[in-house]
């Protein structure tokens, strides 16, 4: 899939998005599309935002090369100004309910993790089923005190973070 045509997708995935979900009047008071070569990544990058005249936060949906959506960030949730903790399980059964992800669910890593600029969250990788492959590991981070998820990404961590872990 080219540049373009990932272009198209992303912009459709959002409208398809809040005609779904979002309120039942929507008013777009503003579009915003900027592409520009990143270097690091050896790619063009395309940033699209919608202003909808609301007040909620804003959902930043992530898409992978092939147009495939990989995750989402709620910019309305925030953590915390200093890192904490929570008990490992209440959280994997929380934030797996949350997701809608199967009873099975394995929790990986779990750690306090700053998330700029929402602040300290609860970093964890959450394996979904016995037989998961790289591609259906959840990364998670979510609030520390409610345990809700505040960004959520699939697939390698290679393919957000420079060089892995």
């Amino acid at each position: 899939m080219n540049a373009k045509q990932l272009e198209q997708t992303a912009v459709d995935q959002v409208g398809k998005a809040i005609a779904e979900n979002g309120p039942r009047e929507p008013r777009i008071v503003h579009c915003f599309a900027e592409n520009e070569w990143n270097e690091m990544l050896l790619r063009q990058m395309s940033d699209h935002r919608l202003h909808v005249l609301e007040r909620t936060g804003d959902i930043v949906v992530f898409y992978d090369e092939e147009g495939r959506q990989i995750g989402w960030r709620d910019d309305e949730r925030r953590g915390l100004p200093r890192p904490a903790l929570a008990e490992q399980e209440l959280f994997r059964l929380s934030v797996a309910h949350e997701l809608e992800l199967p009873a099975d669910t394995r929790l990986g890593v779990m750690r306090p993790e700053e998330l700029p600029p929402v602040g300290w969250t609860l970093y964890a990788v959450l394996i979904p089923s016995p037989t998961a492959g790289e591609n259906d590991i959840v990364h998670v981070w979510a609030e520390p005190d409610s345990m809700k998820v505040i960004q959520c990404l699939t697939g390698p961590l290679s393919r957000y973070r420079q060089g892995g872990e």
